[in-house]
């Protein structure tokens, strides 16, 4: 376990990024849009890195951009709405 963040910042560059998600949970996708939008990410852009690692066809684009939309209103829940 790294000790510090210096040690962190090694310890990351060893992690294989070419590997792909290919079974996520919505939640586990809207949470990376959330984040990603925080950081003051387009939706184009949230769903070209988003495709990059997950399956392209798991979201599409008009779904981000909803999603943004969402969490731009003040939506924090990144879970289904019950009873849907």
């Amino acid at each position: 376990m790294p000790t510090s963040a210096h040690d962190f910042q090694l310890s990351c560059r060893h992690v294989n990024m070419a590997s792909r998600i290919d079974a996520a949970a919505k939640c586990e996708l809207r949470s990376v849009i959330r984040f990603l939008l925080a950081e003051g990410n387009s939706a184009a852009e949230i769903q070209r890195r988003k495709s990059r690692v997950y399956c392209d066809n798991f979201m599409s684009g008009g779904v981000v951009r909803e999603w943004c939309r969402k969490f731009k209103d003040g939506r924090a829940d990144v879970h289904d709405a019950e009873g849907q």
